[in-house]
């Protein structure tokens, strides 16, 4: 028996889980490679392992011709050593030992099996940890190479936690322990550098140029990819920590994460008897807070989903104090109001409350401050909207009261004299100089005047209308008076 191949192949398998029989296969296939690259075989080589003995057999393929010459070719004579009945044109195997591959041969199937053995180990990782993505292992770190770290995974095998999914605030060192997600089991496209002098994609990097560029290629990275920046990895914290979620009464509806800054969380519960950001919170944080702990301090906002978008909007912007909220189901807007002053904390630094809102809910978000008054923009402007669309009614109403232009009664309007009575509530010369003196409206813009003769006559007709108005109720009064007189004394209104 081959005892050094066999310690080696019970040493994979007890150590790396690769099983006896795919190691031989691949061993055979290398060692087969191998010899079709010696000289002193011919193109045609098959070799086989005793899986019992692990001895090593070859047997080259060669065709019988007496007027060709080659490790392709064997004489009729020579054939007929192992074939007594062969024939000129028959193929033949005869055995070969395997020392006659050379050294060329035997480096080539040195990597064939180095590499046998890494894809091996490969699909033995990709089975053990496929439906495991989304889950959370416990790792040691075992090498730093730039910002990408080679872990062991607690239970077997190795994976990689690349730079990008690396928390910022992480201070790793060789043999520190660390916890992170599964984000990917299997072969993944990795950014590669190209600099200068070589090509991609048909571009050519000329010396001189520290131009650099990156393109995809098939990674020799282990297969298990980890991350504590995917918010897969917040989702599963959380399952640890909650019964409810891990038990599906809280479900994780909608989550958004800036790594490092700041996670929103949107759980609701399929229990009324539930709540489920306190399922989440813990009594005094107990739950929360291991969670901001694994996160290195990363603060977590988490608030109940709403079906009403602006009451979800709403919860999402916290901190926020929003103070009114309006939504546009045409274009998905949501615009916030909060109070002078709290525009700064309610977007936070960078934008990423306000970024992080929208991603959770789903719509784009705009907050607005609103003004000392408590009114927004619009709010002013509707309200400047209503009071001169009733100015102008008023205006209108006054010129057919009075009968005269409607510039006339503007300018009648301008001075505040909006009725008759109004207008007769100030003396005659009183009201002739206030609508020939130059004054000025709102906006700056100077006021139409009346000259004395015109004024005067707008005075008297507001006083001949109120009077004429006046008198059909006196004549009422005067008709009402004598017949209460004519009322027997204890023939009135029973008591």
């Amino acid at each position: 028996m081959n005892n050094e191949l066999d310690t080696i192949l019970r040493t994979l398998e007890r150590d790396r889980g690769i099983g006896r029989e795919a190691m031989l296969a691949t061993i055979a296939s290398a060692l087969q490679a191998a010899a079709r690259k010696s000289l002193l075989t011919s193109d045609d080589v098959r070799v086989e392992i005793d899986p019992r003995t692990l001895e090593i057999k070859a047997w080259e393929r060669r065709i019988v011709d007496d007027g060709v010459r080659g490790t392709s070719y064997l004489s009729l004579e020579a054939a007929r050593r192992f074939k007594p009945d062969a024939q000129v044109g028959d193929t033949i195997e005869t055995p070969v030992s395997p020392r006659v591959f050379g050294r060329i041969a035997a480096q080539t199937a040195k990597q064939a099996i180095l590499q046998g053995i890494h894809e091996s180990e490969r699909d033995v990782m990709e089975r053990k940890y496929a439906d495991q993505v989304g889950k959370i292992v416990n790792a040691t770190v075992r090498q730093i190479v730039r910002k990408d770290v080679l872990c062991d995974i607690h239970g077997g095998g190795e994976a990689i936690l690349k730079g990008r999914d690396r928390l910022k605030s992480d201070r790793l060192n060789p043999g520190d322990e660390i916890r992170a997600v599964i984000r990917f089991v299997g072969m993944e496209q990795d950014p590669r550098r190209v600099e200068d002098g070589e090509s991609a994609d048909g571009t050519v990097l000329l010396p001189g140029h520290r131009r650099v560029k990156y393109i995809d290629e098939p990674a020799n990275n282990p297969c298990v990819k980890l991350s504590r920046t995917d918010p897969e990895f917040v989702k599963a914290l959380f399952r640890e920590q909650s019964t409810e979620i891990k038990d599906g009464v809280v479900e994780i509806v909608a989550i958004a994460r800036q790594p490092g800054v700041r996670t929103k969380l949107a759980v609701r519960s399929n229990d009324k008897k539930v709540d489920p950001v306190g399922a989440c919170v813990g009594v005094r944080g107990s739950r929360i807070k291991p969670v901001i702990n694994e996160l290195n301090l990363e603060k977590l906002d988490v608030v109940e989903w709403d079906a009403n978008v602006e009451k979800f909007a709403k919860a999402a912007l916290a901190p926020a104090a929003v103070q009114r909220i309006s939504a546009d189901p045409e274009t998905h807007q949501i615009t916030a109001y909060v109070q002078a002053g709290g525009l700064t904390p309610a977007i936070g630094k960078g934008g990423v409350n306000t970024k992080l809102a929208a991603e959770l809910v789903g719509w784009g978000i705009s907050v607005r401050e609103l003004g000392a008054d408590g009114e927004t923009e619009e709010d002013r402007a509707a309200k400047q909207e209503r009071f001169r669309r009733e100015l102008e009614a008023k205006v209108a109403a006054l010129a057919a009261t009075l009968g005269s232009s409607p510039e006339v009664a503007a300018a009648i309007a301008a001075r505040g004299y909006l009725t008759v009575e109004g207008i007769i509530s100030a003396m005659r010369d009183e009201f002739v100089a206030n609508m020939g003196a130059e004054q000025q409206d709102a906006d700056g813009n100077p006021v139409p005047t009346l000259d004395a003769d015109s004024a005067r006559a707008v005075w008297e007709t507001a006083e001949e209308i109120v009077l004429s108005r006046a008198a059909p109720a006196a004549e009422q009064e005067e008709a009402a008076a004598p017949a209460a007189e004519q009322t027997p004394a204890g023939e009135g209104p029973e008591a």
